[in-house]
């Protein structure tokens, strides 16, 4: 399963994997950010236990890595706004990233 894409236009979304591992996805649509246009993976997990820190205008998604189930701890800087949150279909042809990758 792949839970994607999603973007905040204000809040900072926190995530932290400690049961299970994850490749998290990130893909960056602020035009003044380092990584504009760029797309990064990421591995959490319980045995590459992080914290990943997302700010806002950048598309993110993830996926469980393996055969168990995985624990997301989502904590983010605002209260849930459903009109403050954008979301796209795992395949929108605007963000270069293909999920099929993800499970090499």
């Amino acid at each position: 399963m792949v839970k994607a894409w999603h973007y905040h236009k204000h809040a900072t979304i926190n995530y932290a994997v400690p049961v299970g591992r994850i490749r998290f996805v990130l893909y960056d649509t602020r035009k003044d950010g380092l990584t504009y246009g760029q797309i990064q993976e990421v591995e959490l997990g319980d045995d590459k236990y992080a914290l990943a820190t997302v700010p806002p205008g950048i598309w993110s998604g993830f996926t469980p890595i393996g055969d168990e189930m995985a624990l997301v701890a989502n904590c983010t800087t605002l209260p849930h706004d459903p009109e403050e949150t954008d979301r796209r279909d795992i395949n929108d042809p605007t963000i270069p990233y293909d999920w099929s990758r993800a499970f090499e």
